[in-house]
């Protein structure tokens, strides 16, 4: 089955807004990935310029100006990563809160405390998102920190290479591994790259694209387990393996798992979301009838005793809002 097929077999008559939702997680992966490379950039020209003021221009003082430009990395790495999440999380809520708006108005109930209890939602999936460790224990702030000392490694080692070069070729070869990569460096300044070898990565931002790429589906899933446990509408989320999946992996268990075989689980049971680093995968909400939704909440309206589940729903979800 393809991607499209997945989501829309999970989100049946209101597959479209199911794919208005993938179609802006997609966007916002792009949008992230072309931030995260002006990240970049503005680091890189930071220190070029700051090592440009000083008059006797040396080695030790462009690895002065690299240590000293982390701080300014690291602060506006957080700041995309708080972005991220955010949208990630308004983006995992999407689905459920507009099929849950159309069926509580077919029923007749106010929308304006579930509305309230989507938001108390998103801002919840936000702070887990922010909270949660990763499998090596550290927490977001320490991932974002790790990766400016990574840069701060990276490029100081290629300043190191460079001792015997020009300072100045130096210099420019360290923008153009930035900017460009590590095959820039192999083309214009063959002496330094052998030296270097497999020291450096081929891209220098390849660990923060990692991570806002990571943050941002995580964050879109606690959005659909959170918004999902606020509803009578969506009980269950389908794993839809994303098309651009390389091979085979945890992905294909989860998406031929659960009871059914099938990929659909209950929202409290999910497998773990994000699977993996880079994981594009989709969780899917998959509504219940709405049909037999909409008399169930018109029967409990008139007698909340004749329906538990809804009263449920109501006294953990709603009422709090009114």
């Amino acid at each position: 089955m393809s991607e499209l097929d997945g989501i829309k077999s999970a989100s049946g008559d209101y597959y479209k807004w199911a794919l208005e939702a993938r179609k802006k997680y997609l966007l916002m992966l792009q949008q992230t990935d072309e931030t995260i490379a002006e990240l970049y950039i503005a680091s890189i020209n930071r220190i070029i310029k700051e090592f440009k003021r000083e008059k006797n221009k040396n080695l030790k003082y462009l690895l002065e100006a690299i240590a000293k430009d982390i701080d300014q990395f690291n602060e506006d790495l957080a700041k995309v990563i708080k972005s991220v999440v955010e949208d990630g999380a308004e983006n995992g809520i999407y689905f459920t809160k507009q099929i849950s708006i159309d069926v509580l108005k077919k029923a007749g109930v106010d929308i304006v405390p579930f509305i309230k209890s989507m938001e108390f939602n998103r801002k919840r999936a936000v702070q887990i998102s922010f909270a949660r460790s990763h499998k090596n224990g550290l927490k977001l702030s320490e991932r974002i920190w790790n990766v400016g000392q990574h840069n701060k490694k990276i490029m100081s080692d290629i300043v190191r290479a460079g001792i015997g070069e020009d300072v100045v070729t130096v210099a420019r070869s360290l923008e153009s591994y930035v900017k460009k990569g590590k095959t820039s460096i192999s083309a214009n300044y063959p002496n330094m790259m052998k030296r270097m070898g497999s020291r450096i990565p081929a891209n220098l931002d390849y660990n923060a694209l990692r991570l806002a790429r990571t943050e941002l589906t995580a964050a879109y899933g606690e959005g659909v387990i959170a918004s999902a446990k606020a509803t009578p509408v969506v009980k269950y989320v389908k794993w839809v393996i994303s098309s651009s999946h390389p091979r085979k992996d945890i992905c294909d268990t989860n998406a031929n798992g659960g009871p059914n075989g099938n990929g659909i689980y209950e929202a409290m049971s999910c497998p773990i979301y994000p699977a993996h680093p880079n994981c594009i995968c989709t969780l899917q909400p998959a509504p219940e009838n709405t049909t037999v939704v909409v008399d169930k909440l018109k029967a409990w309206l008139k007698n909340p005793q004749s329906q538990p589940e809804i009263e449920e729903w109501y006294q953990t979800h709603y009422k709090m809002f009114e």
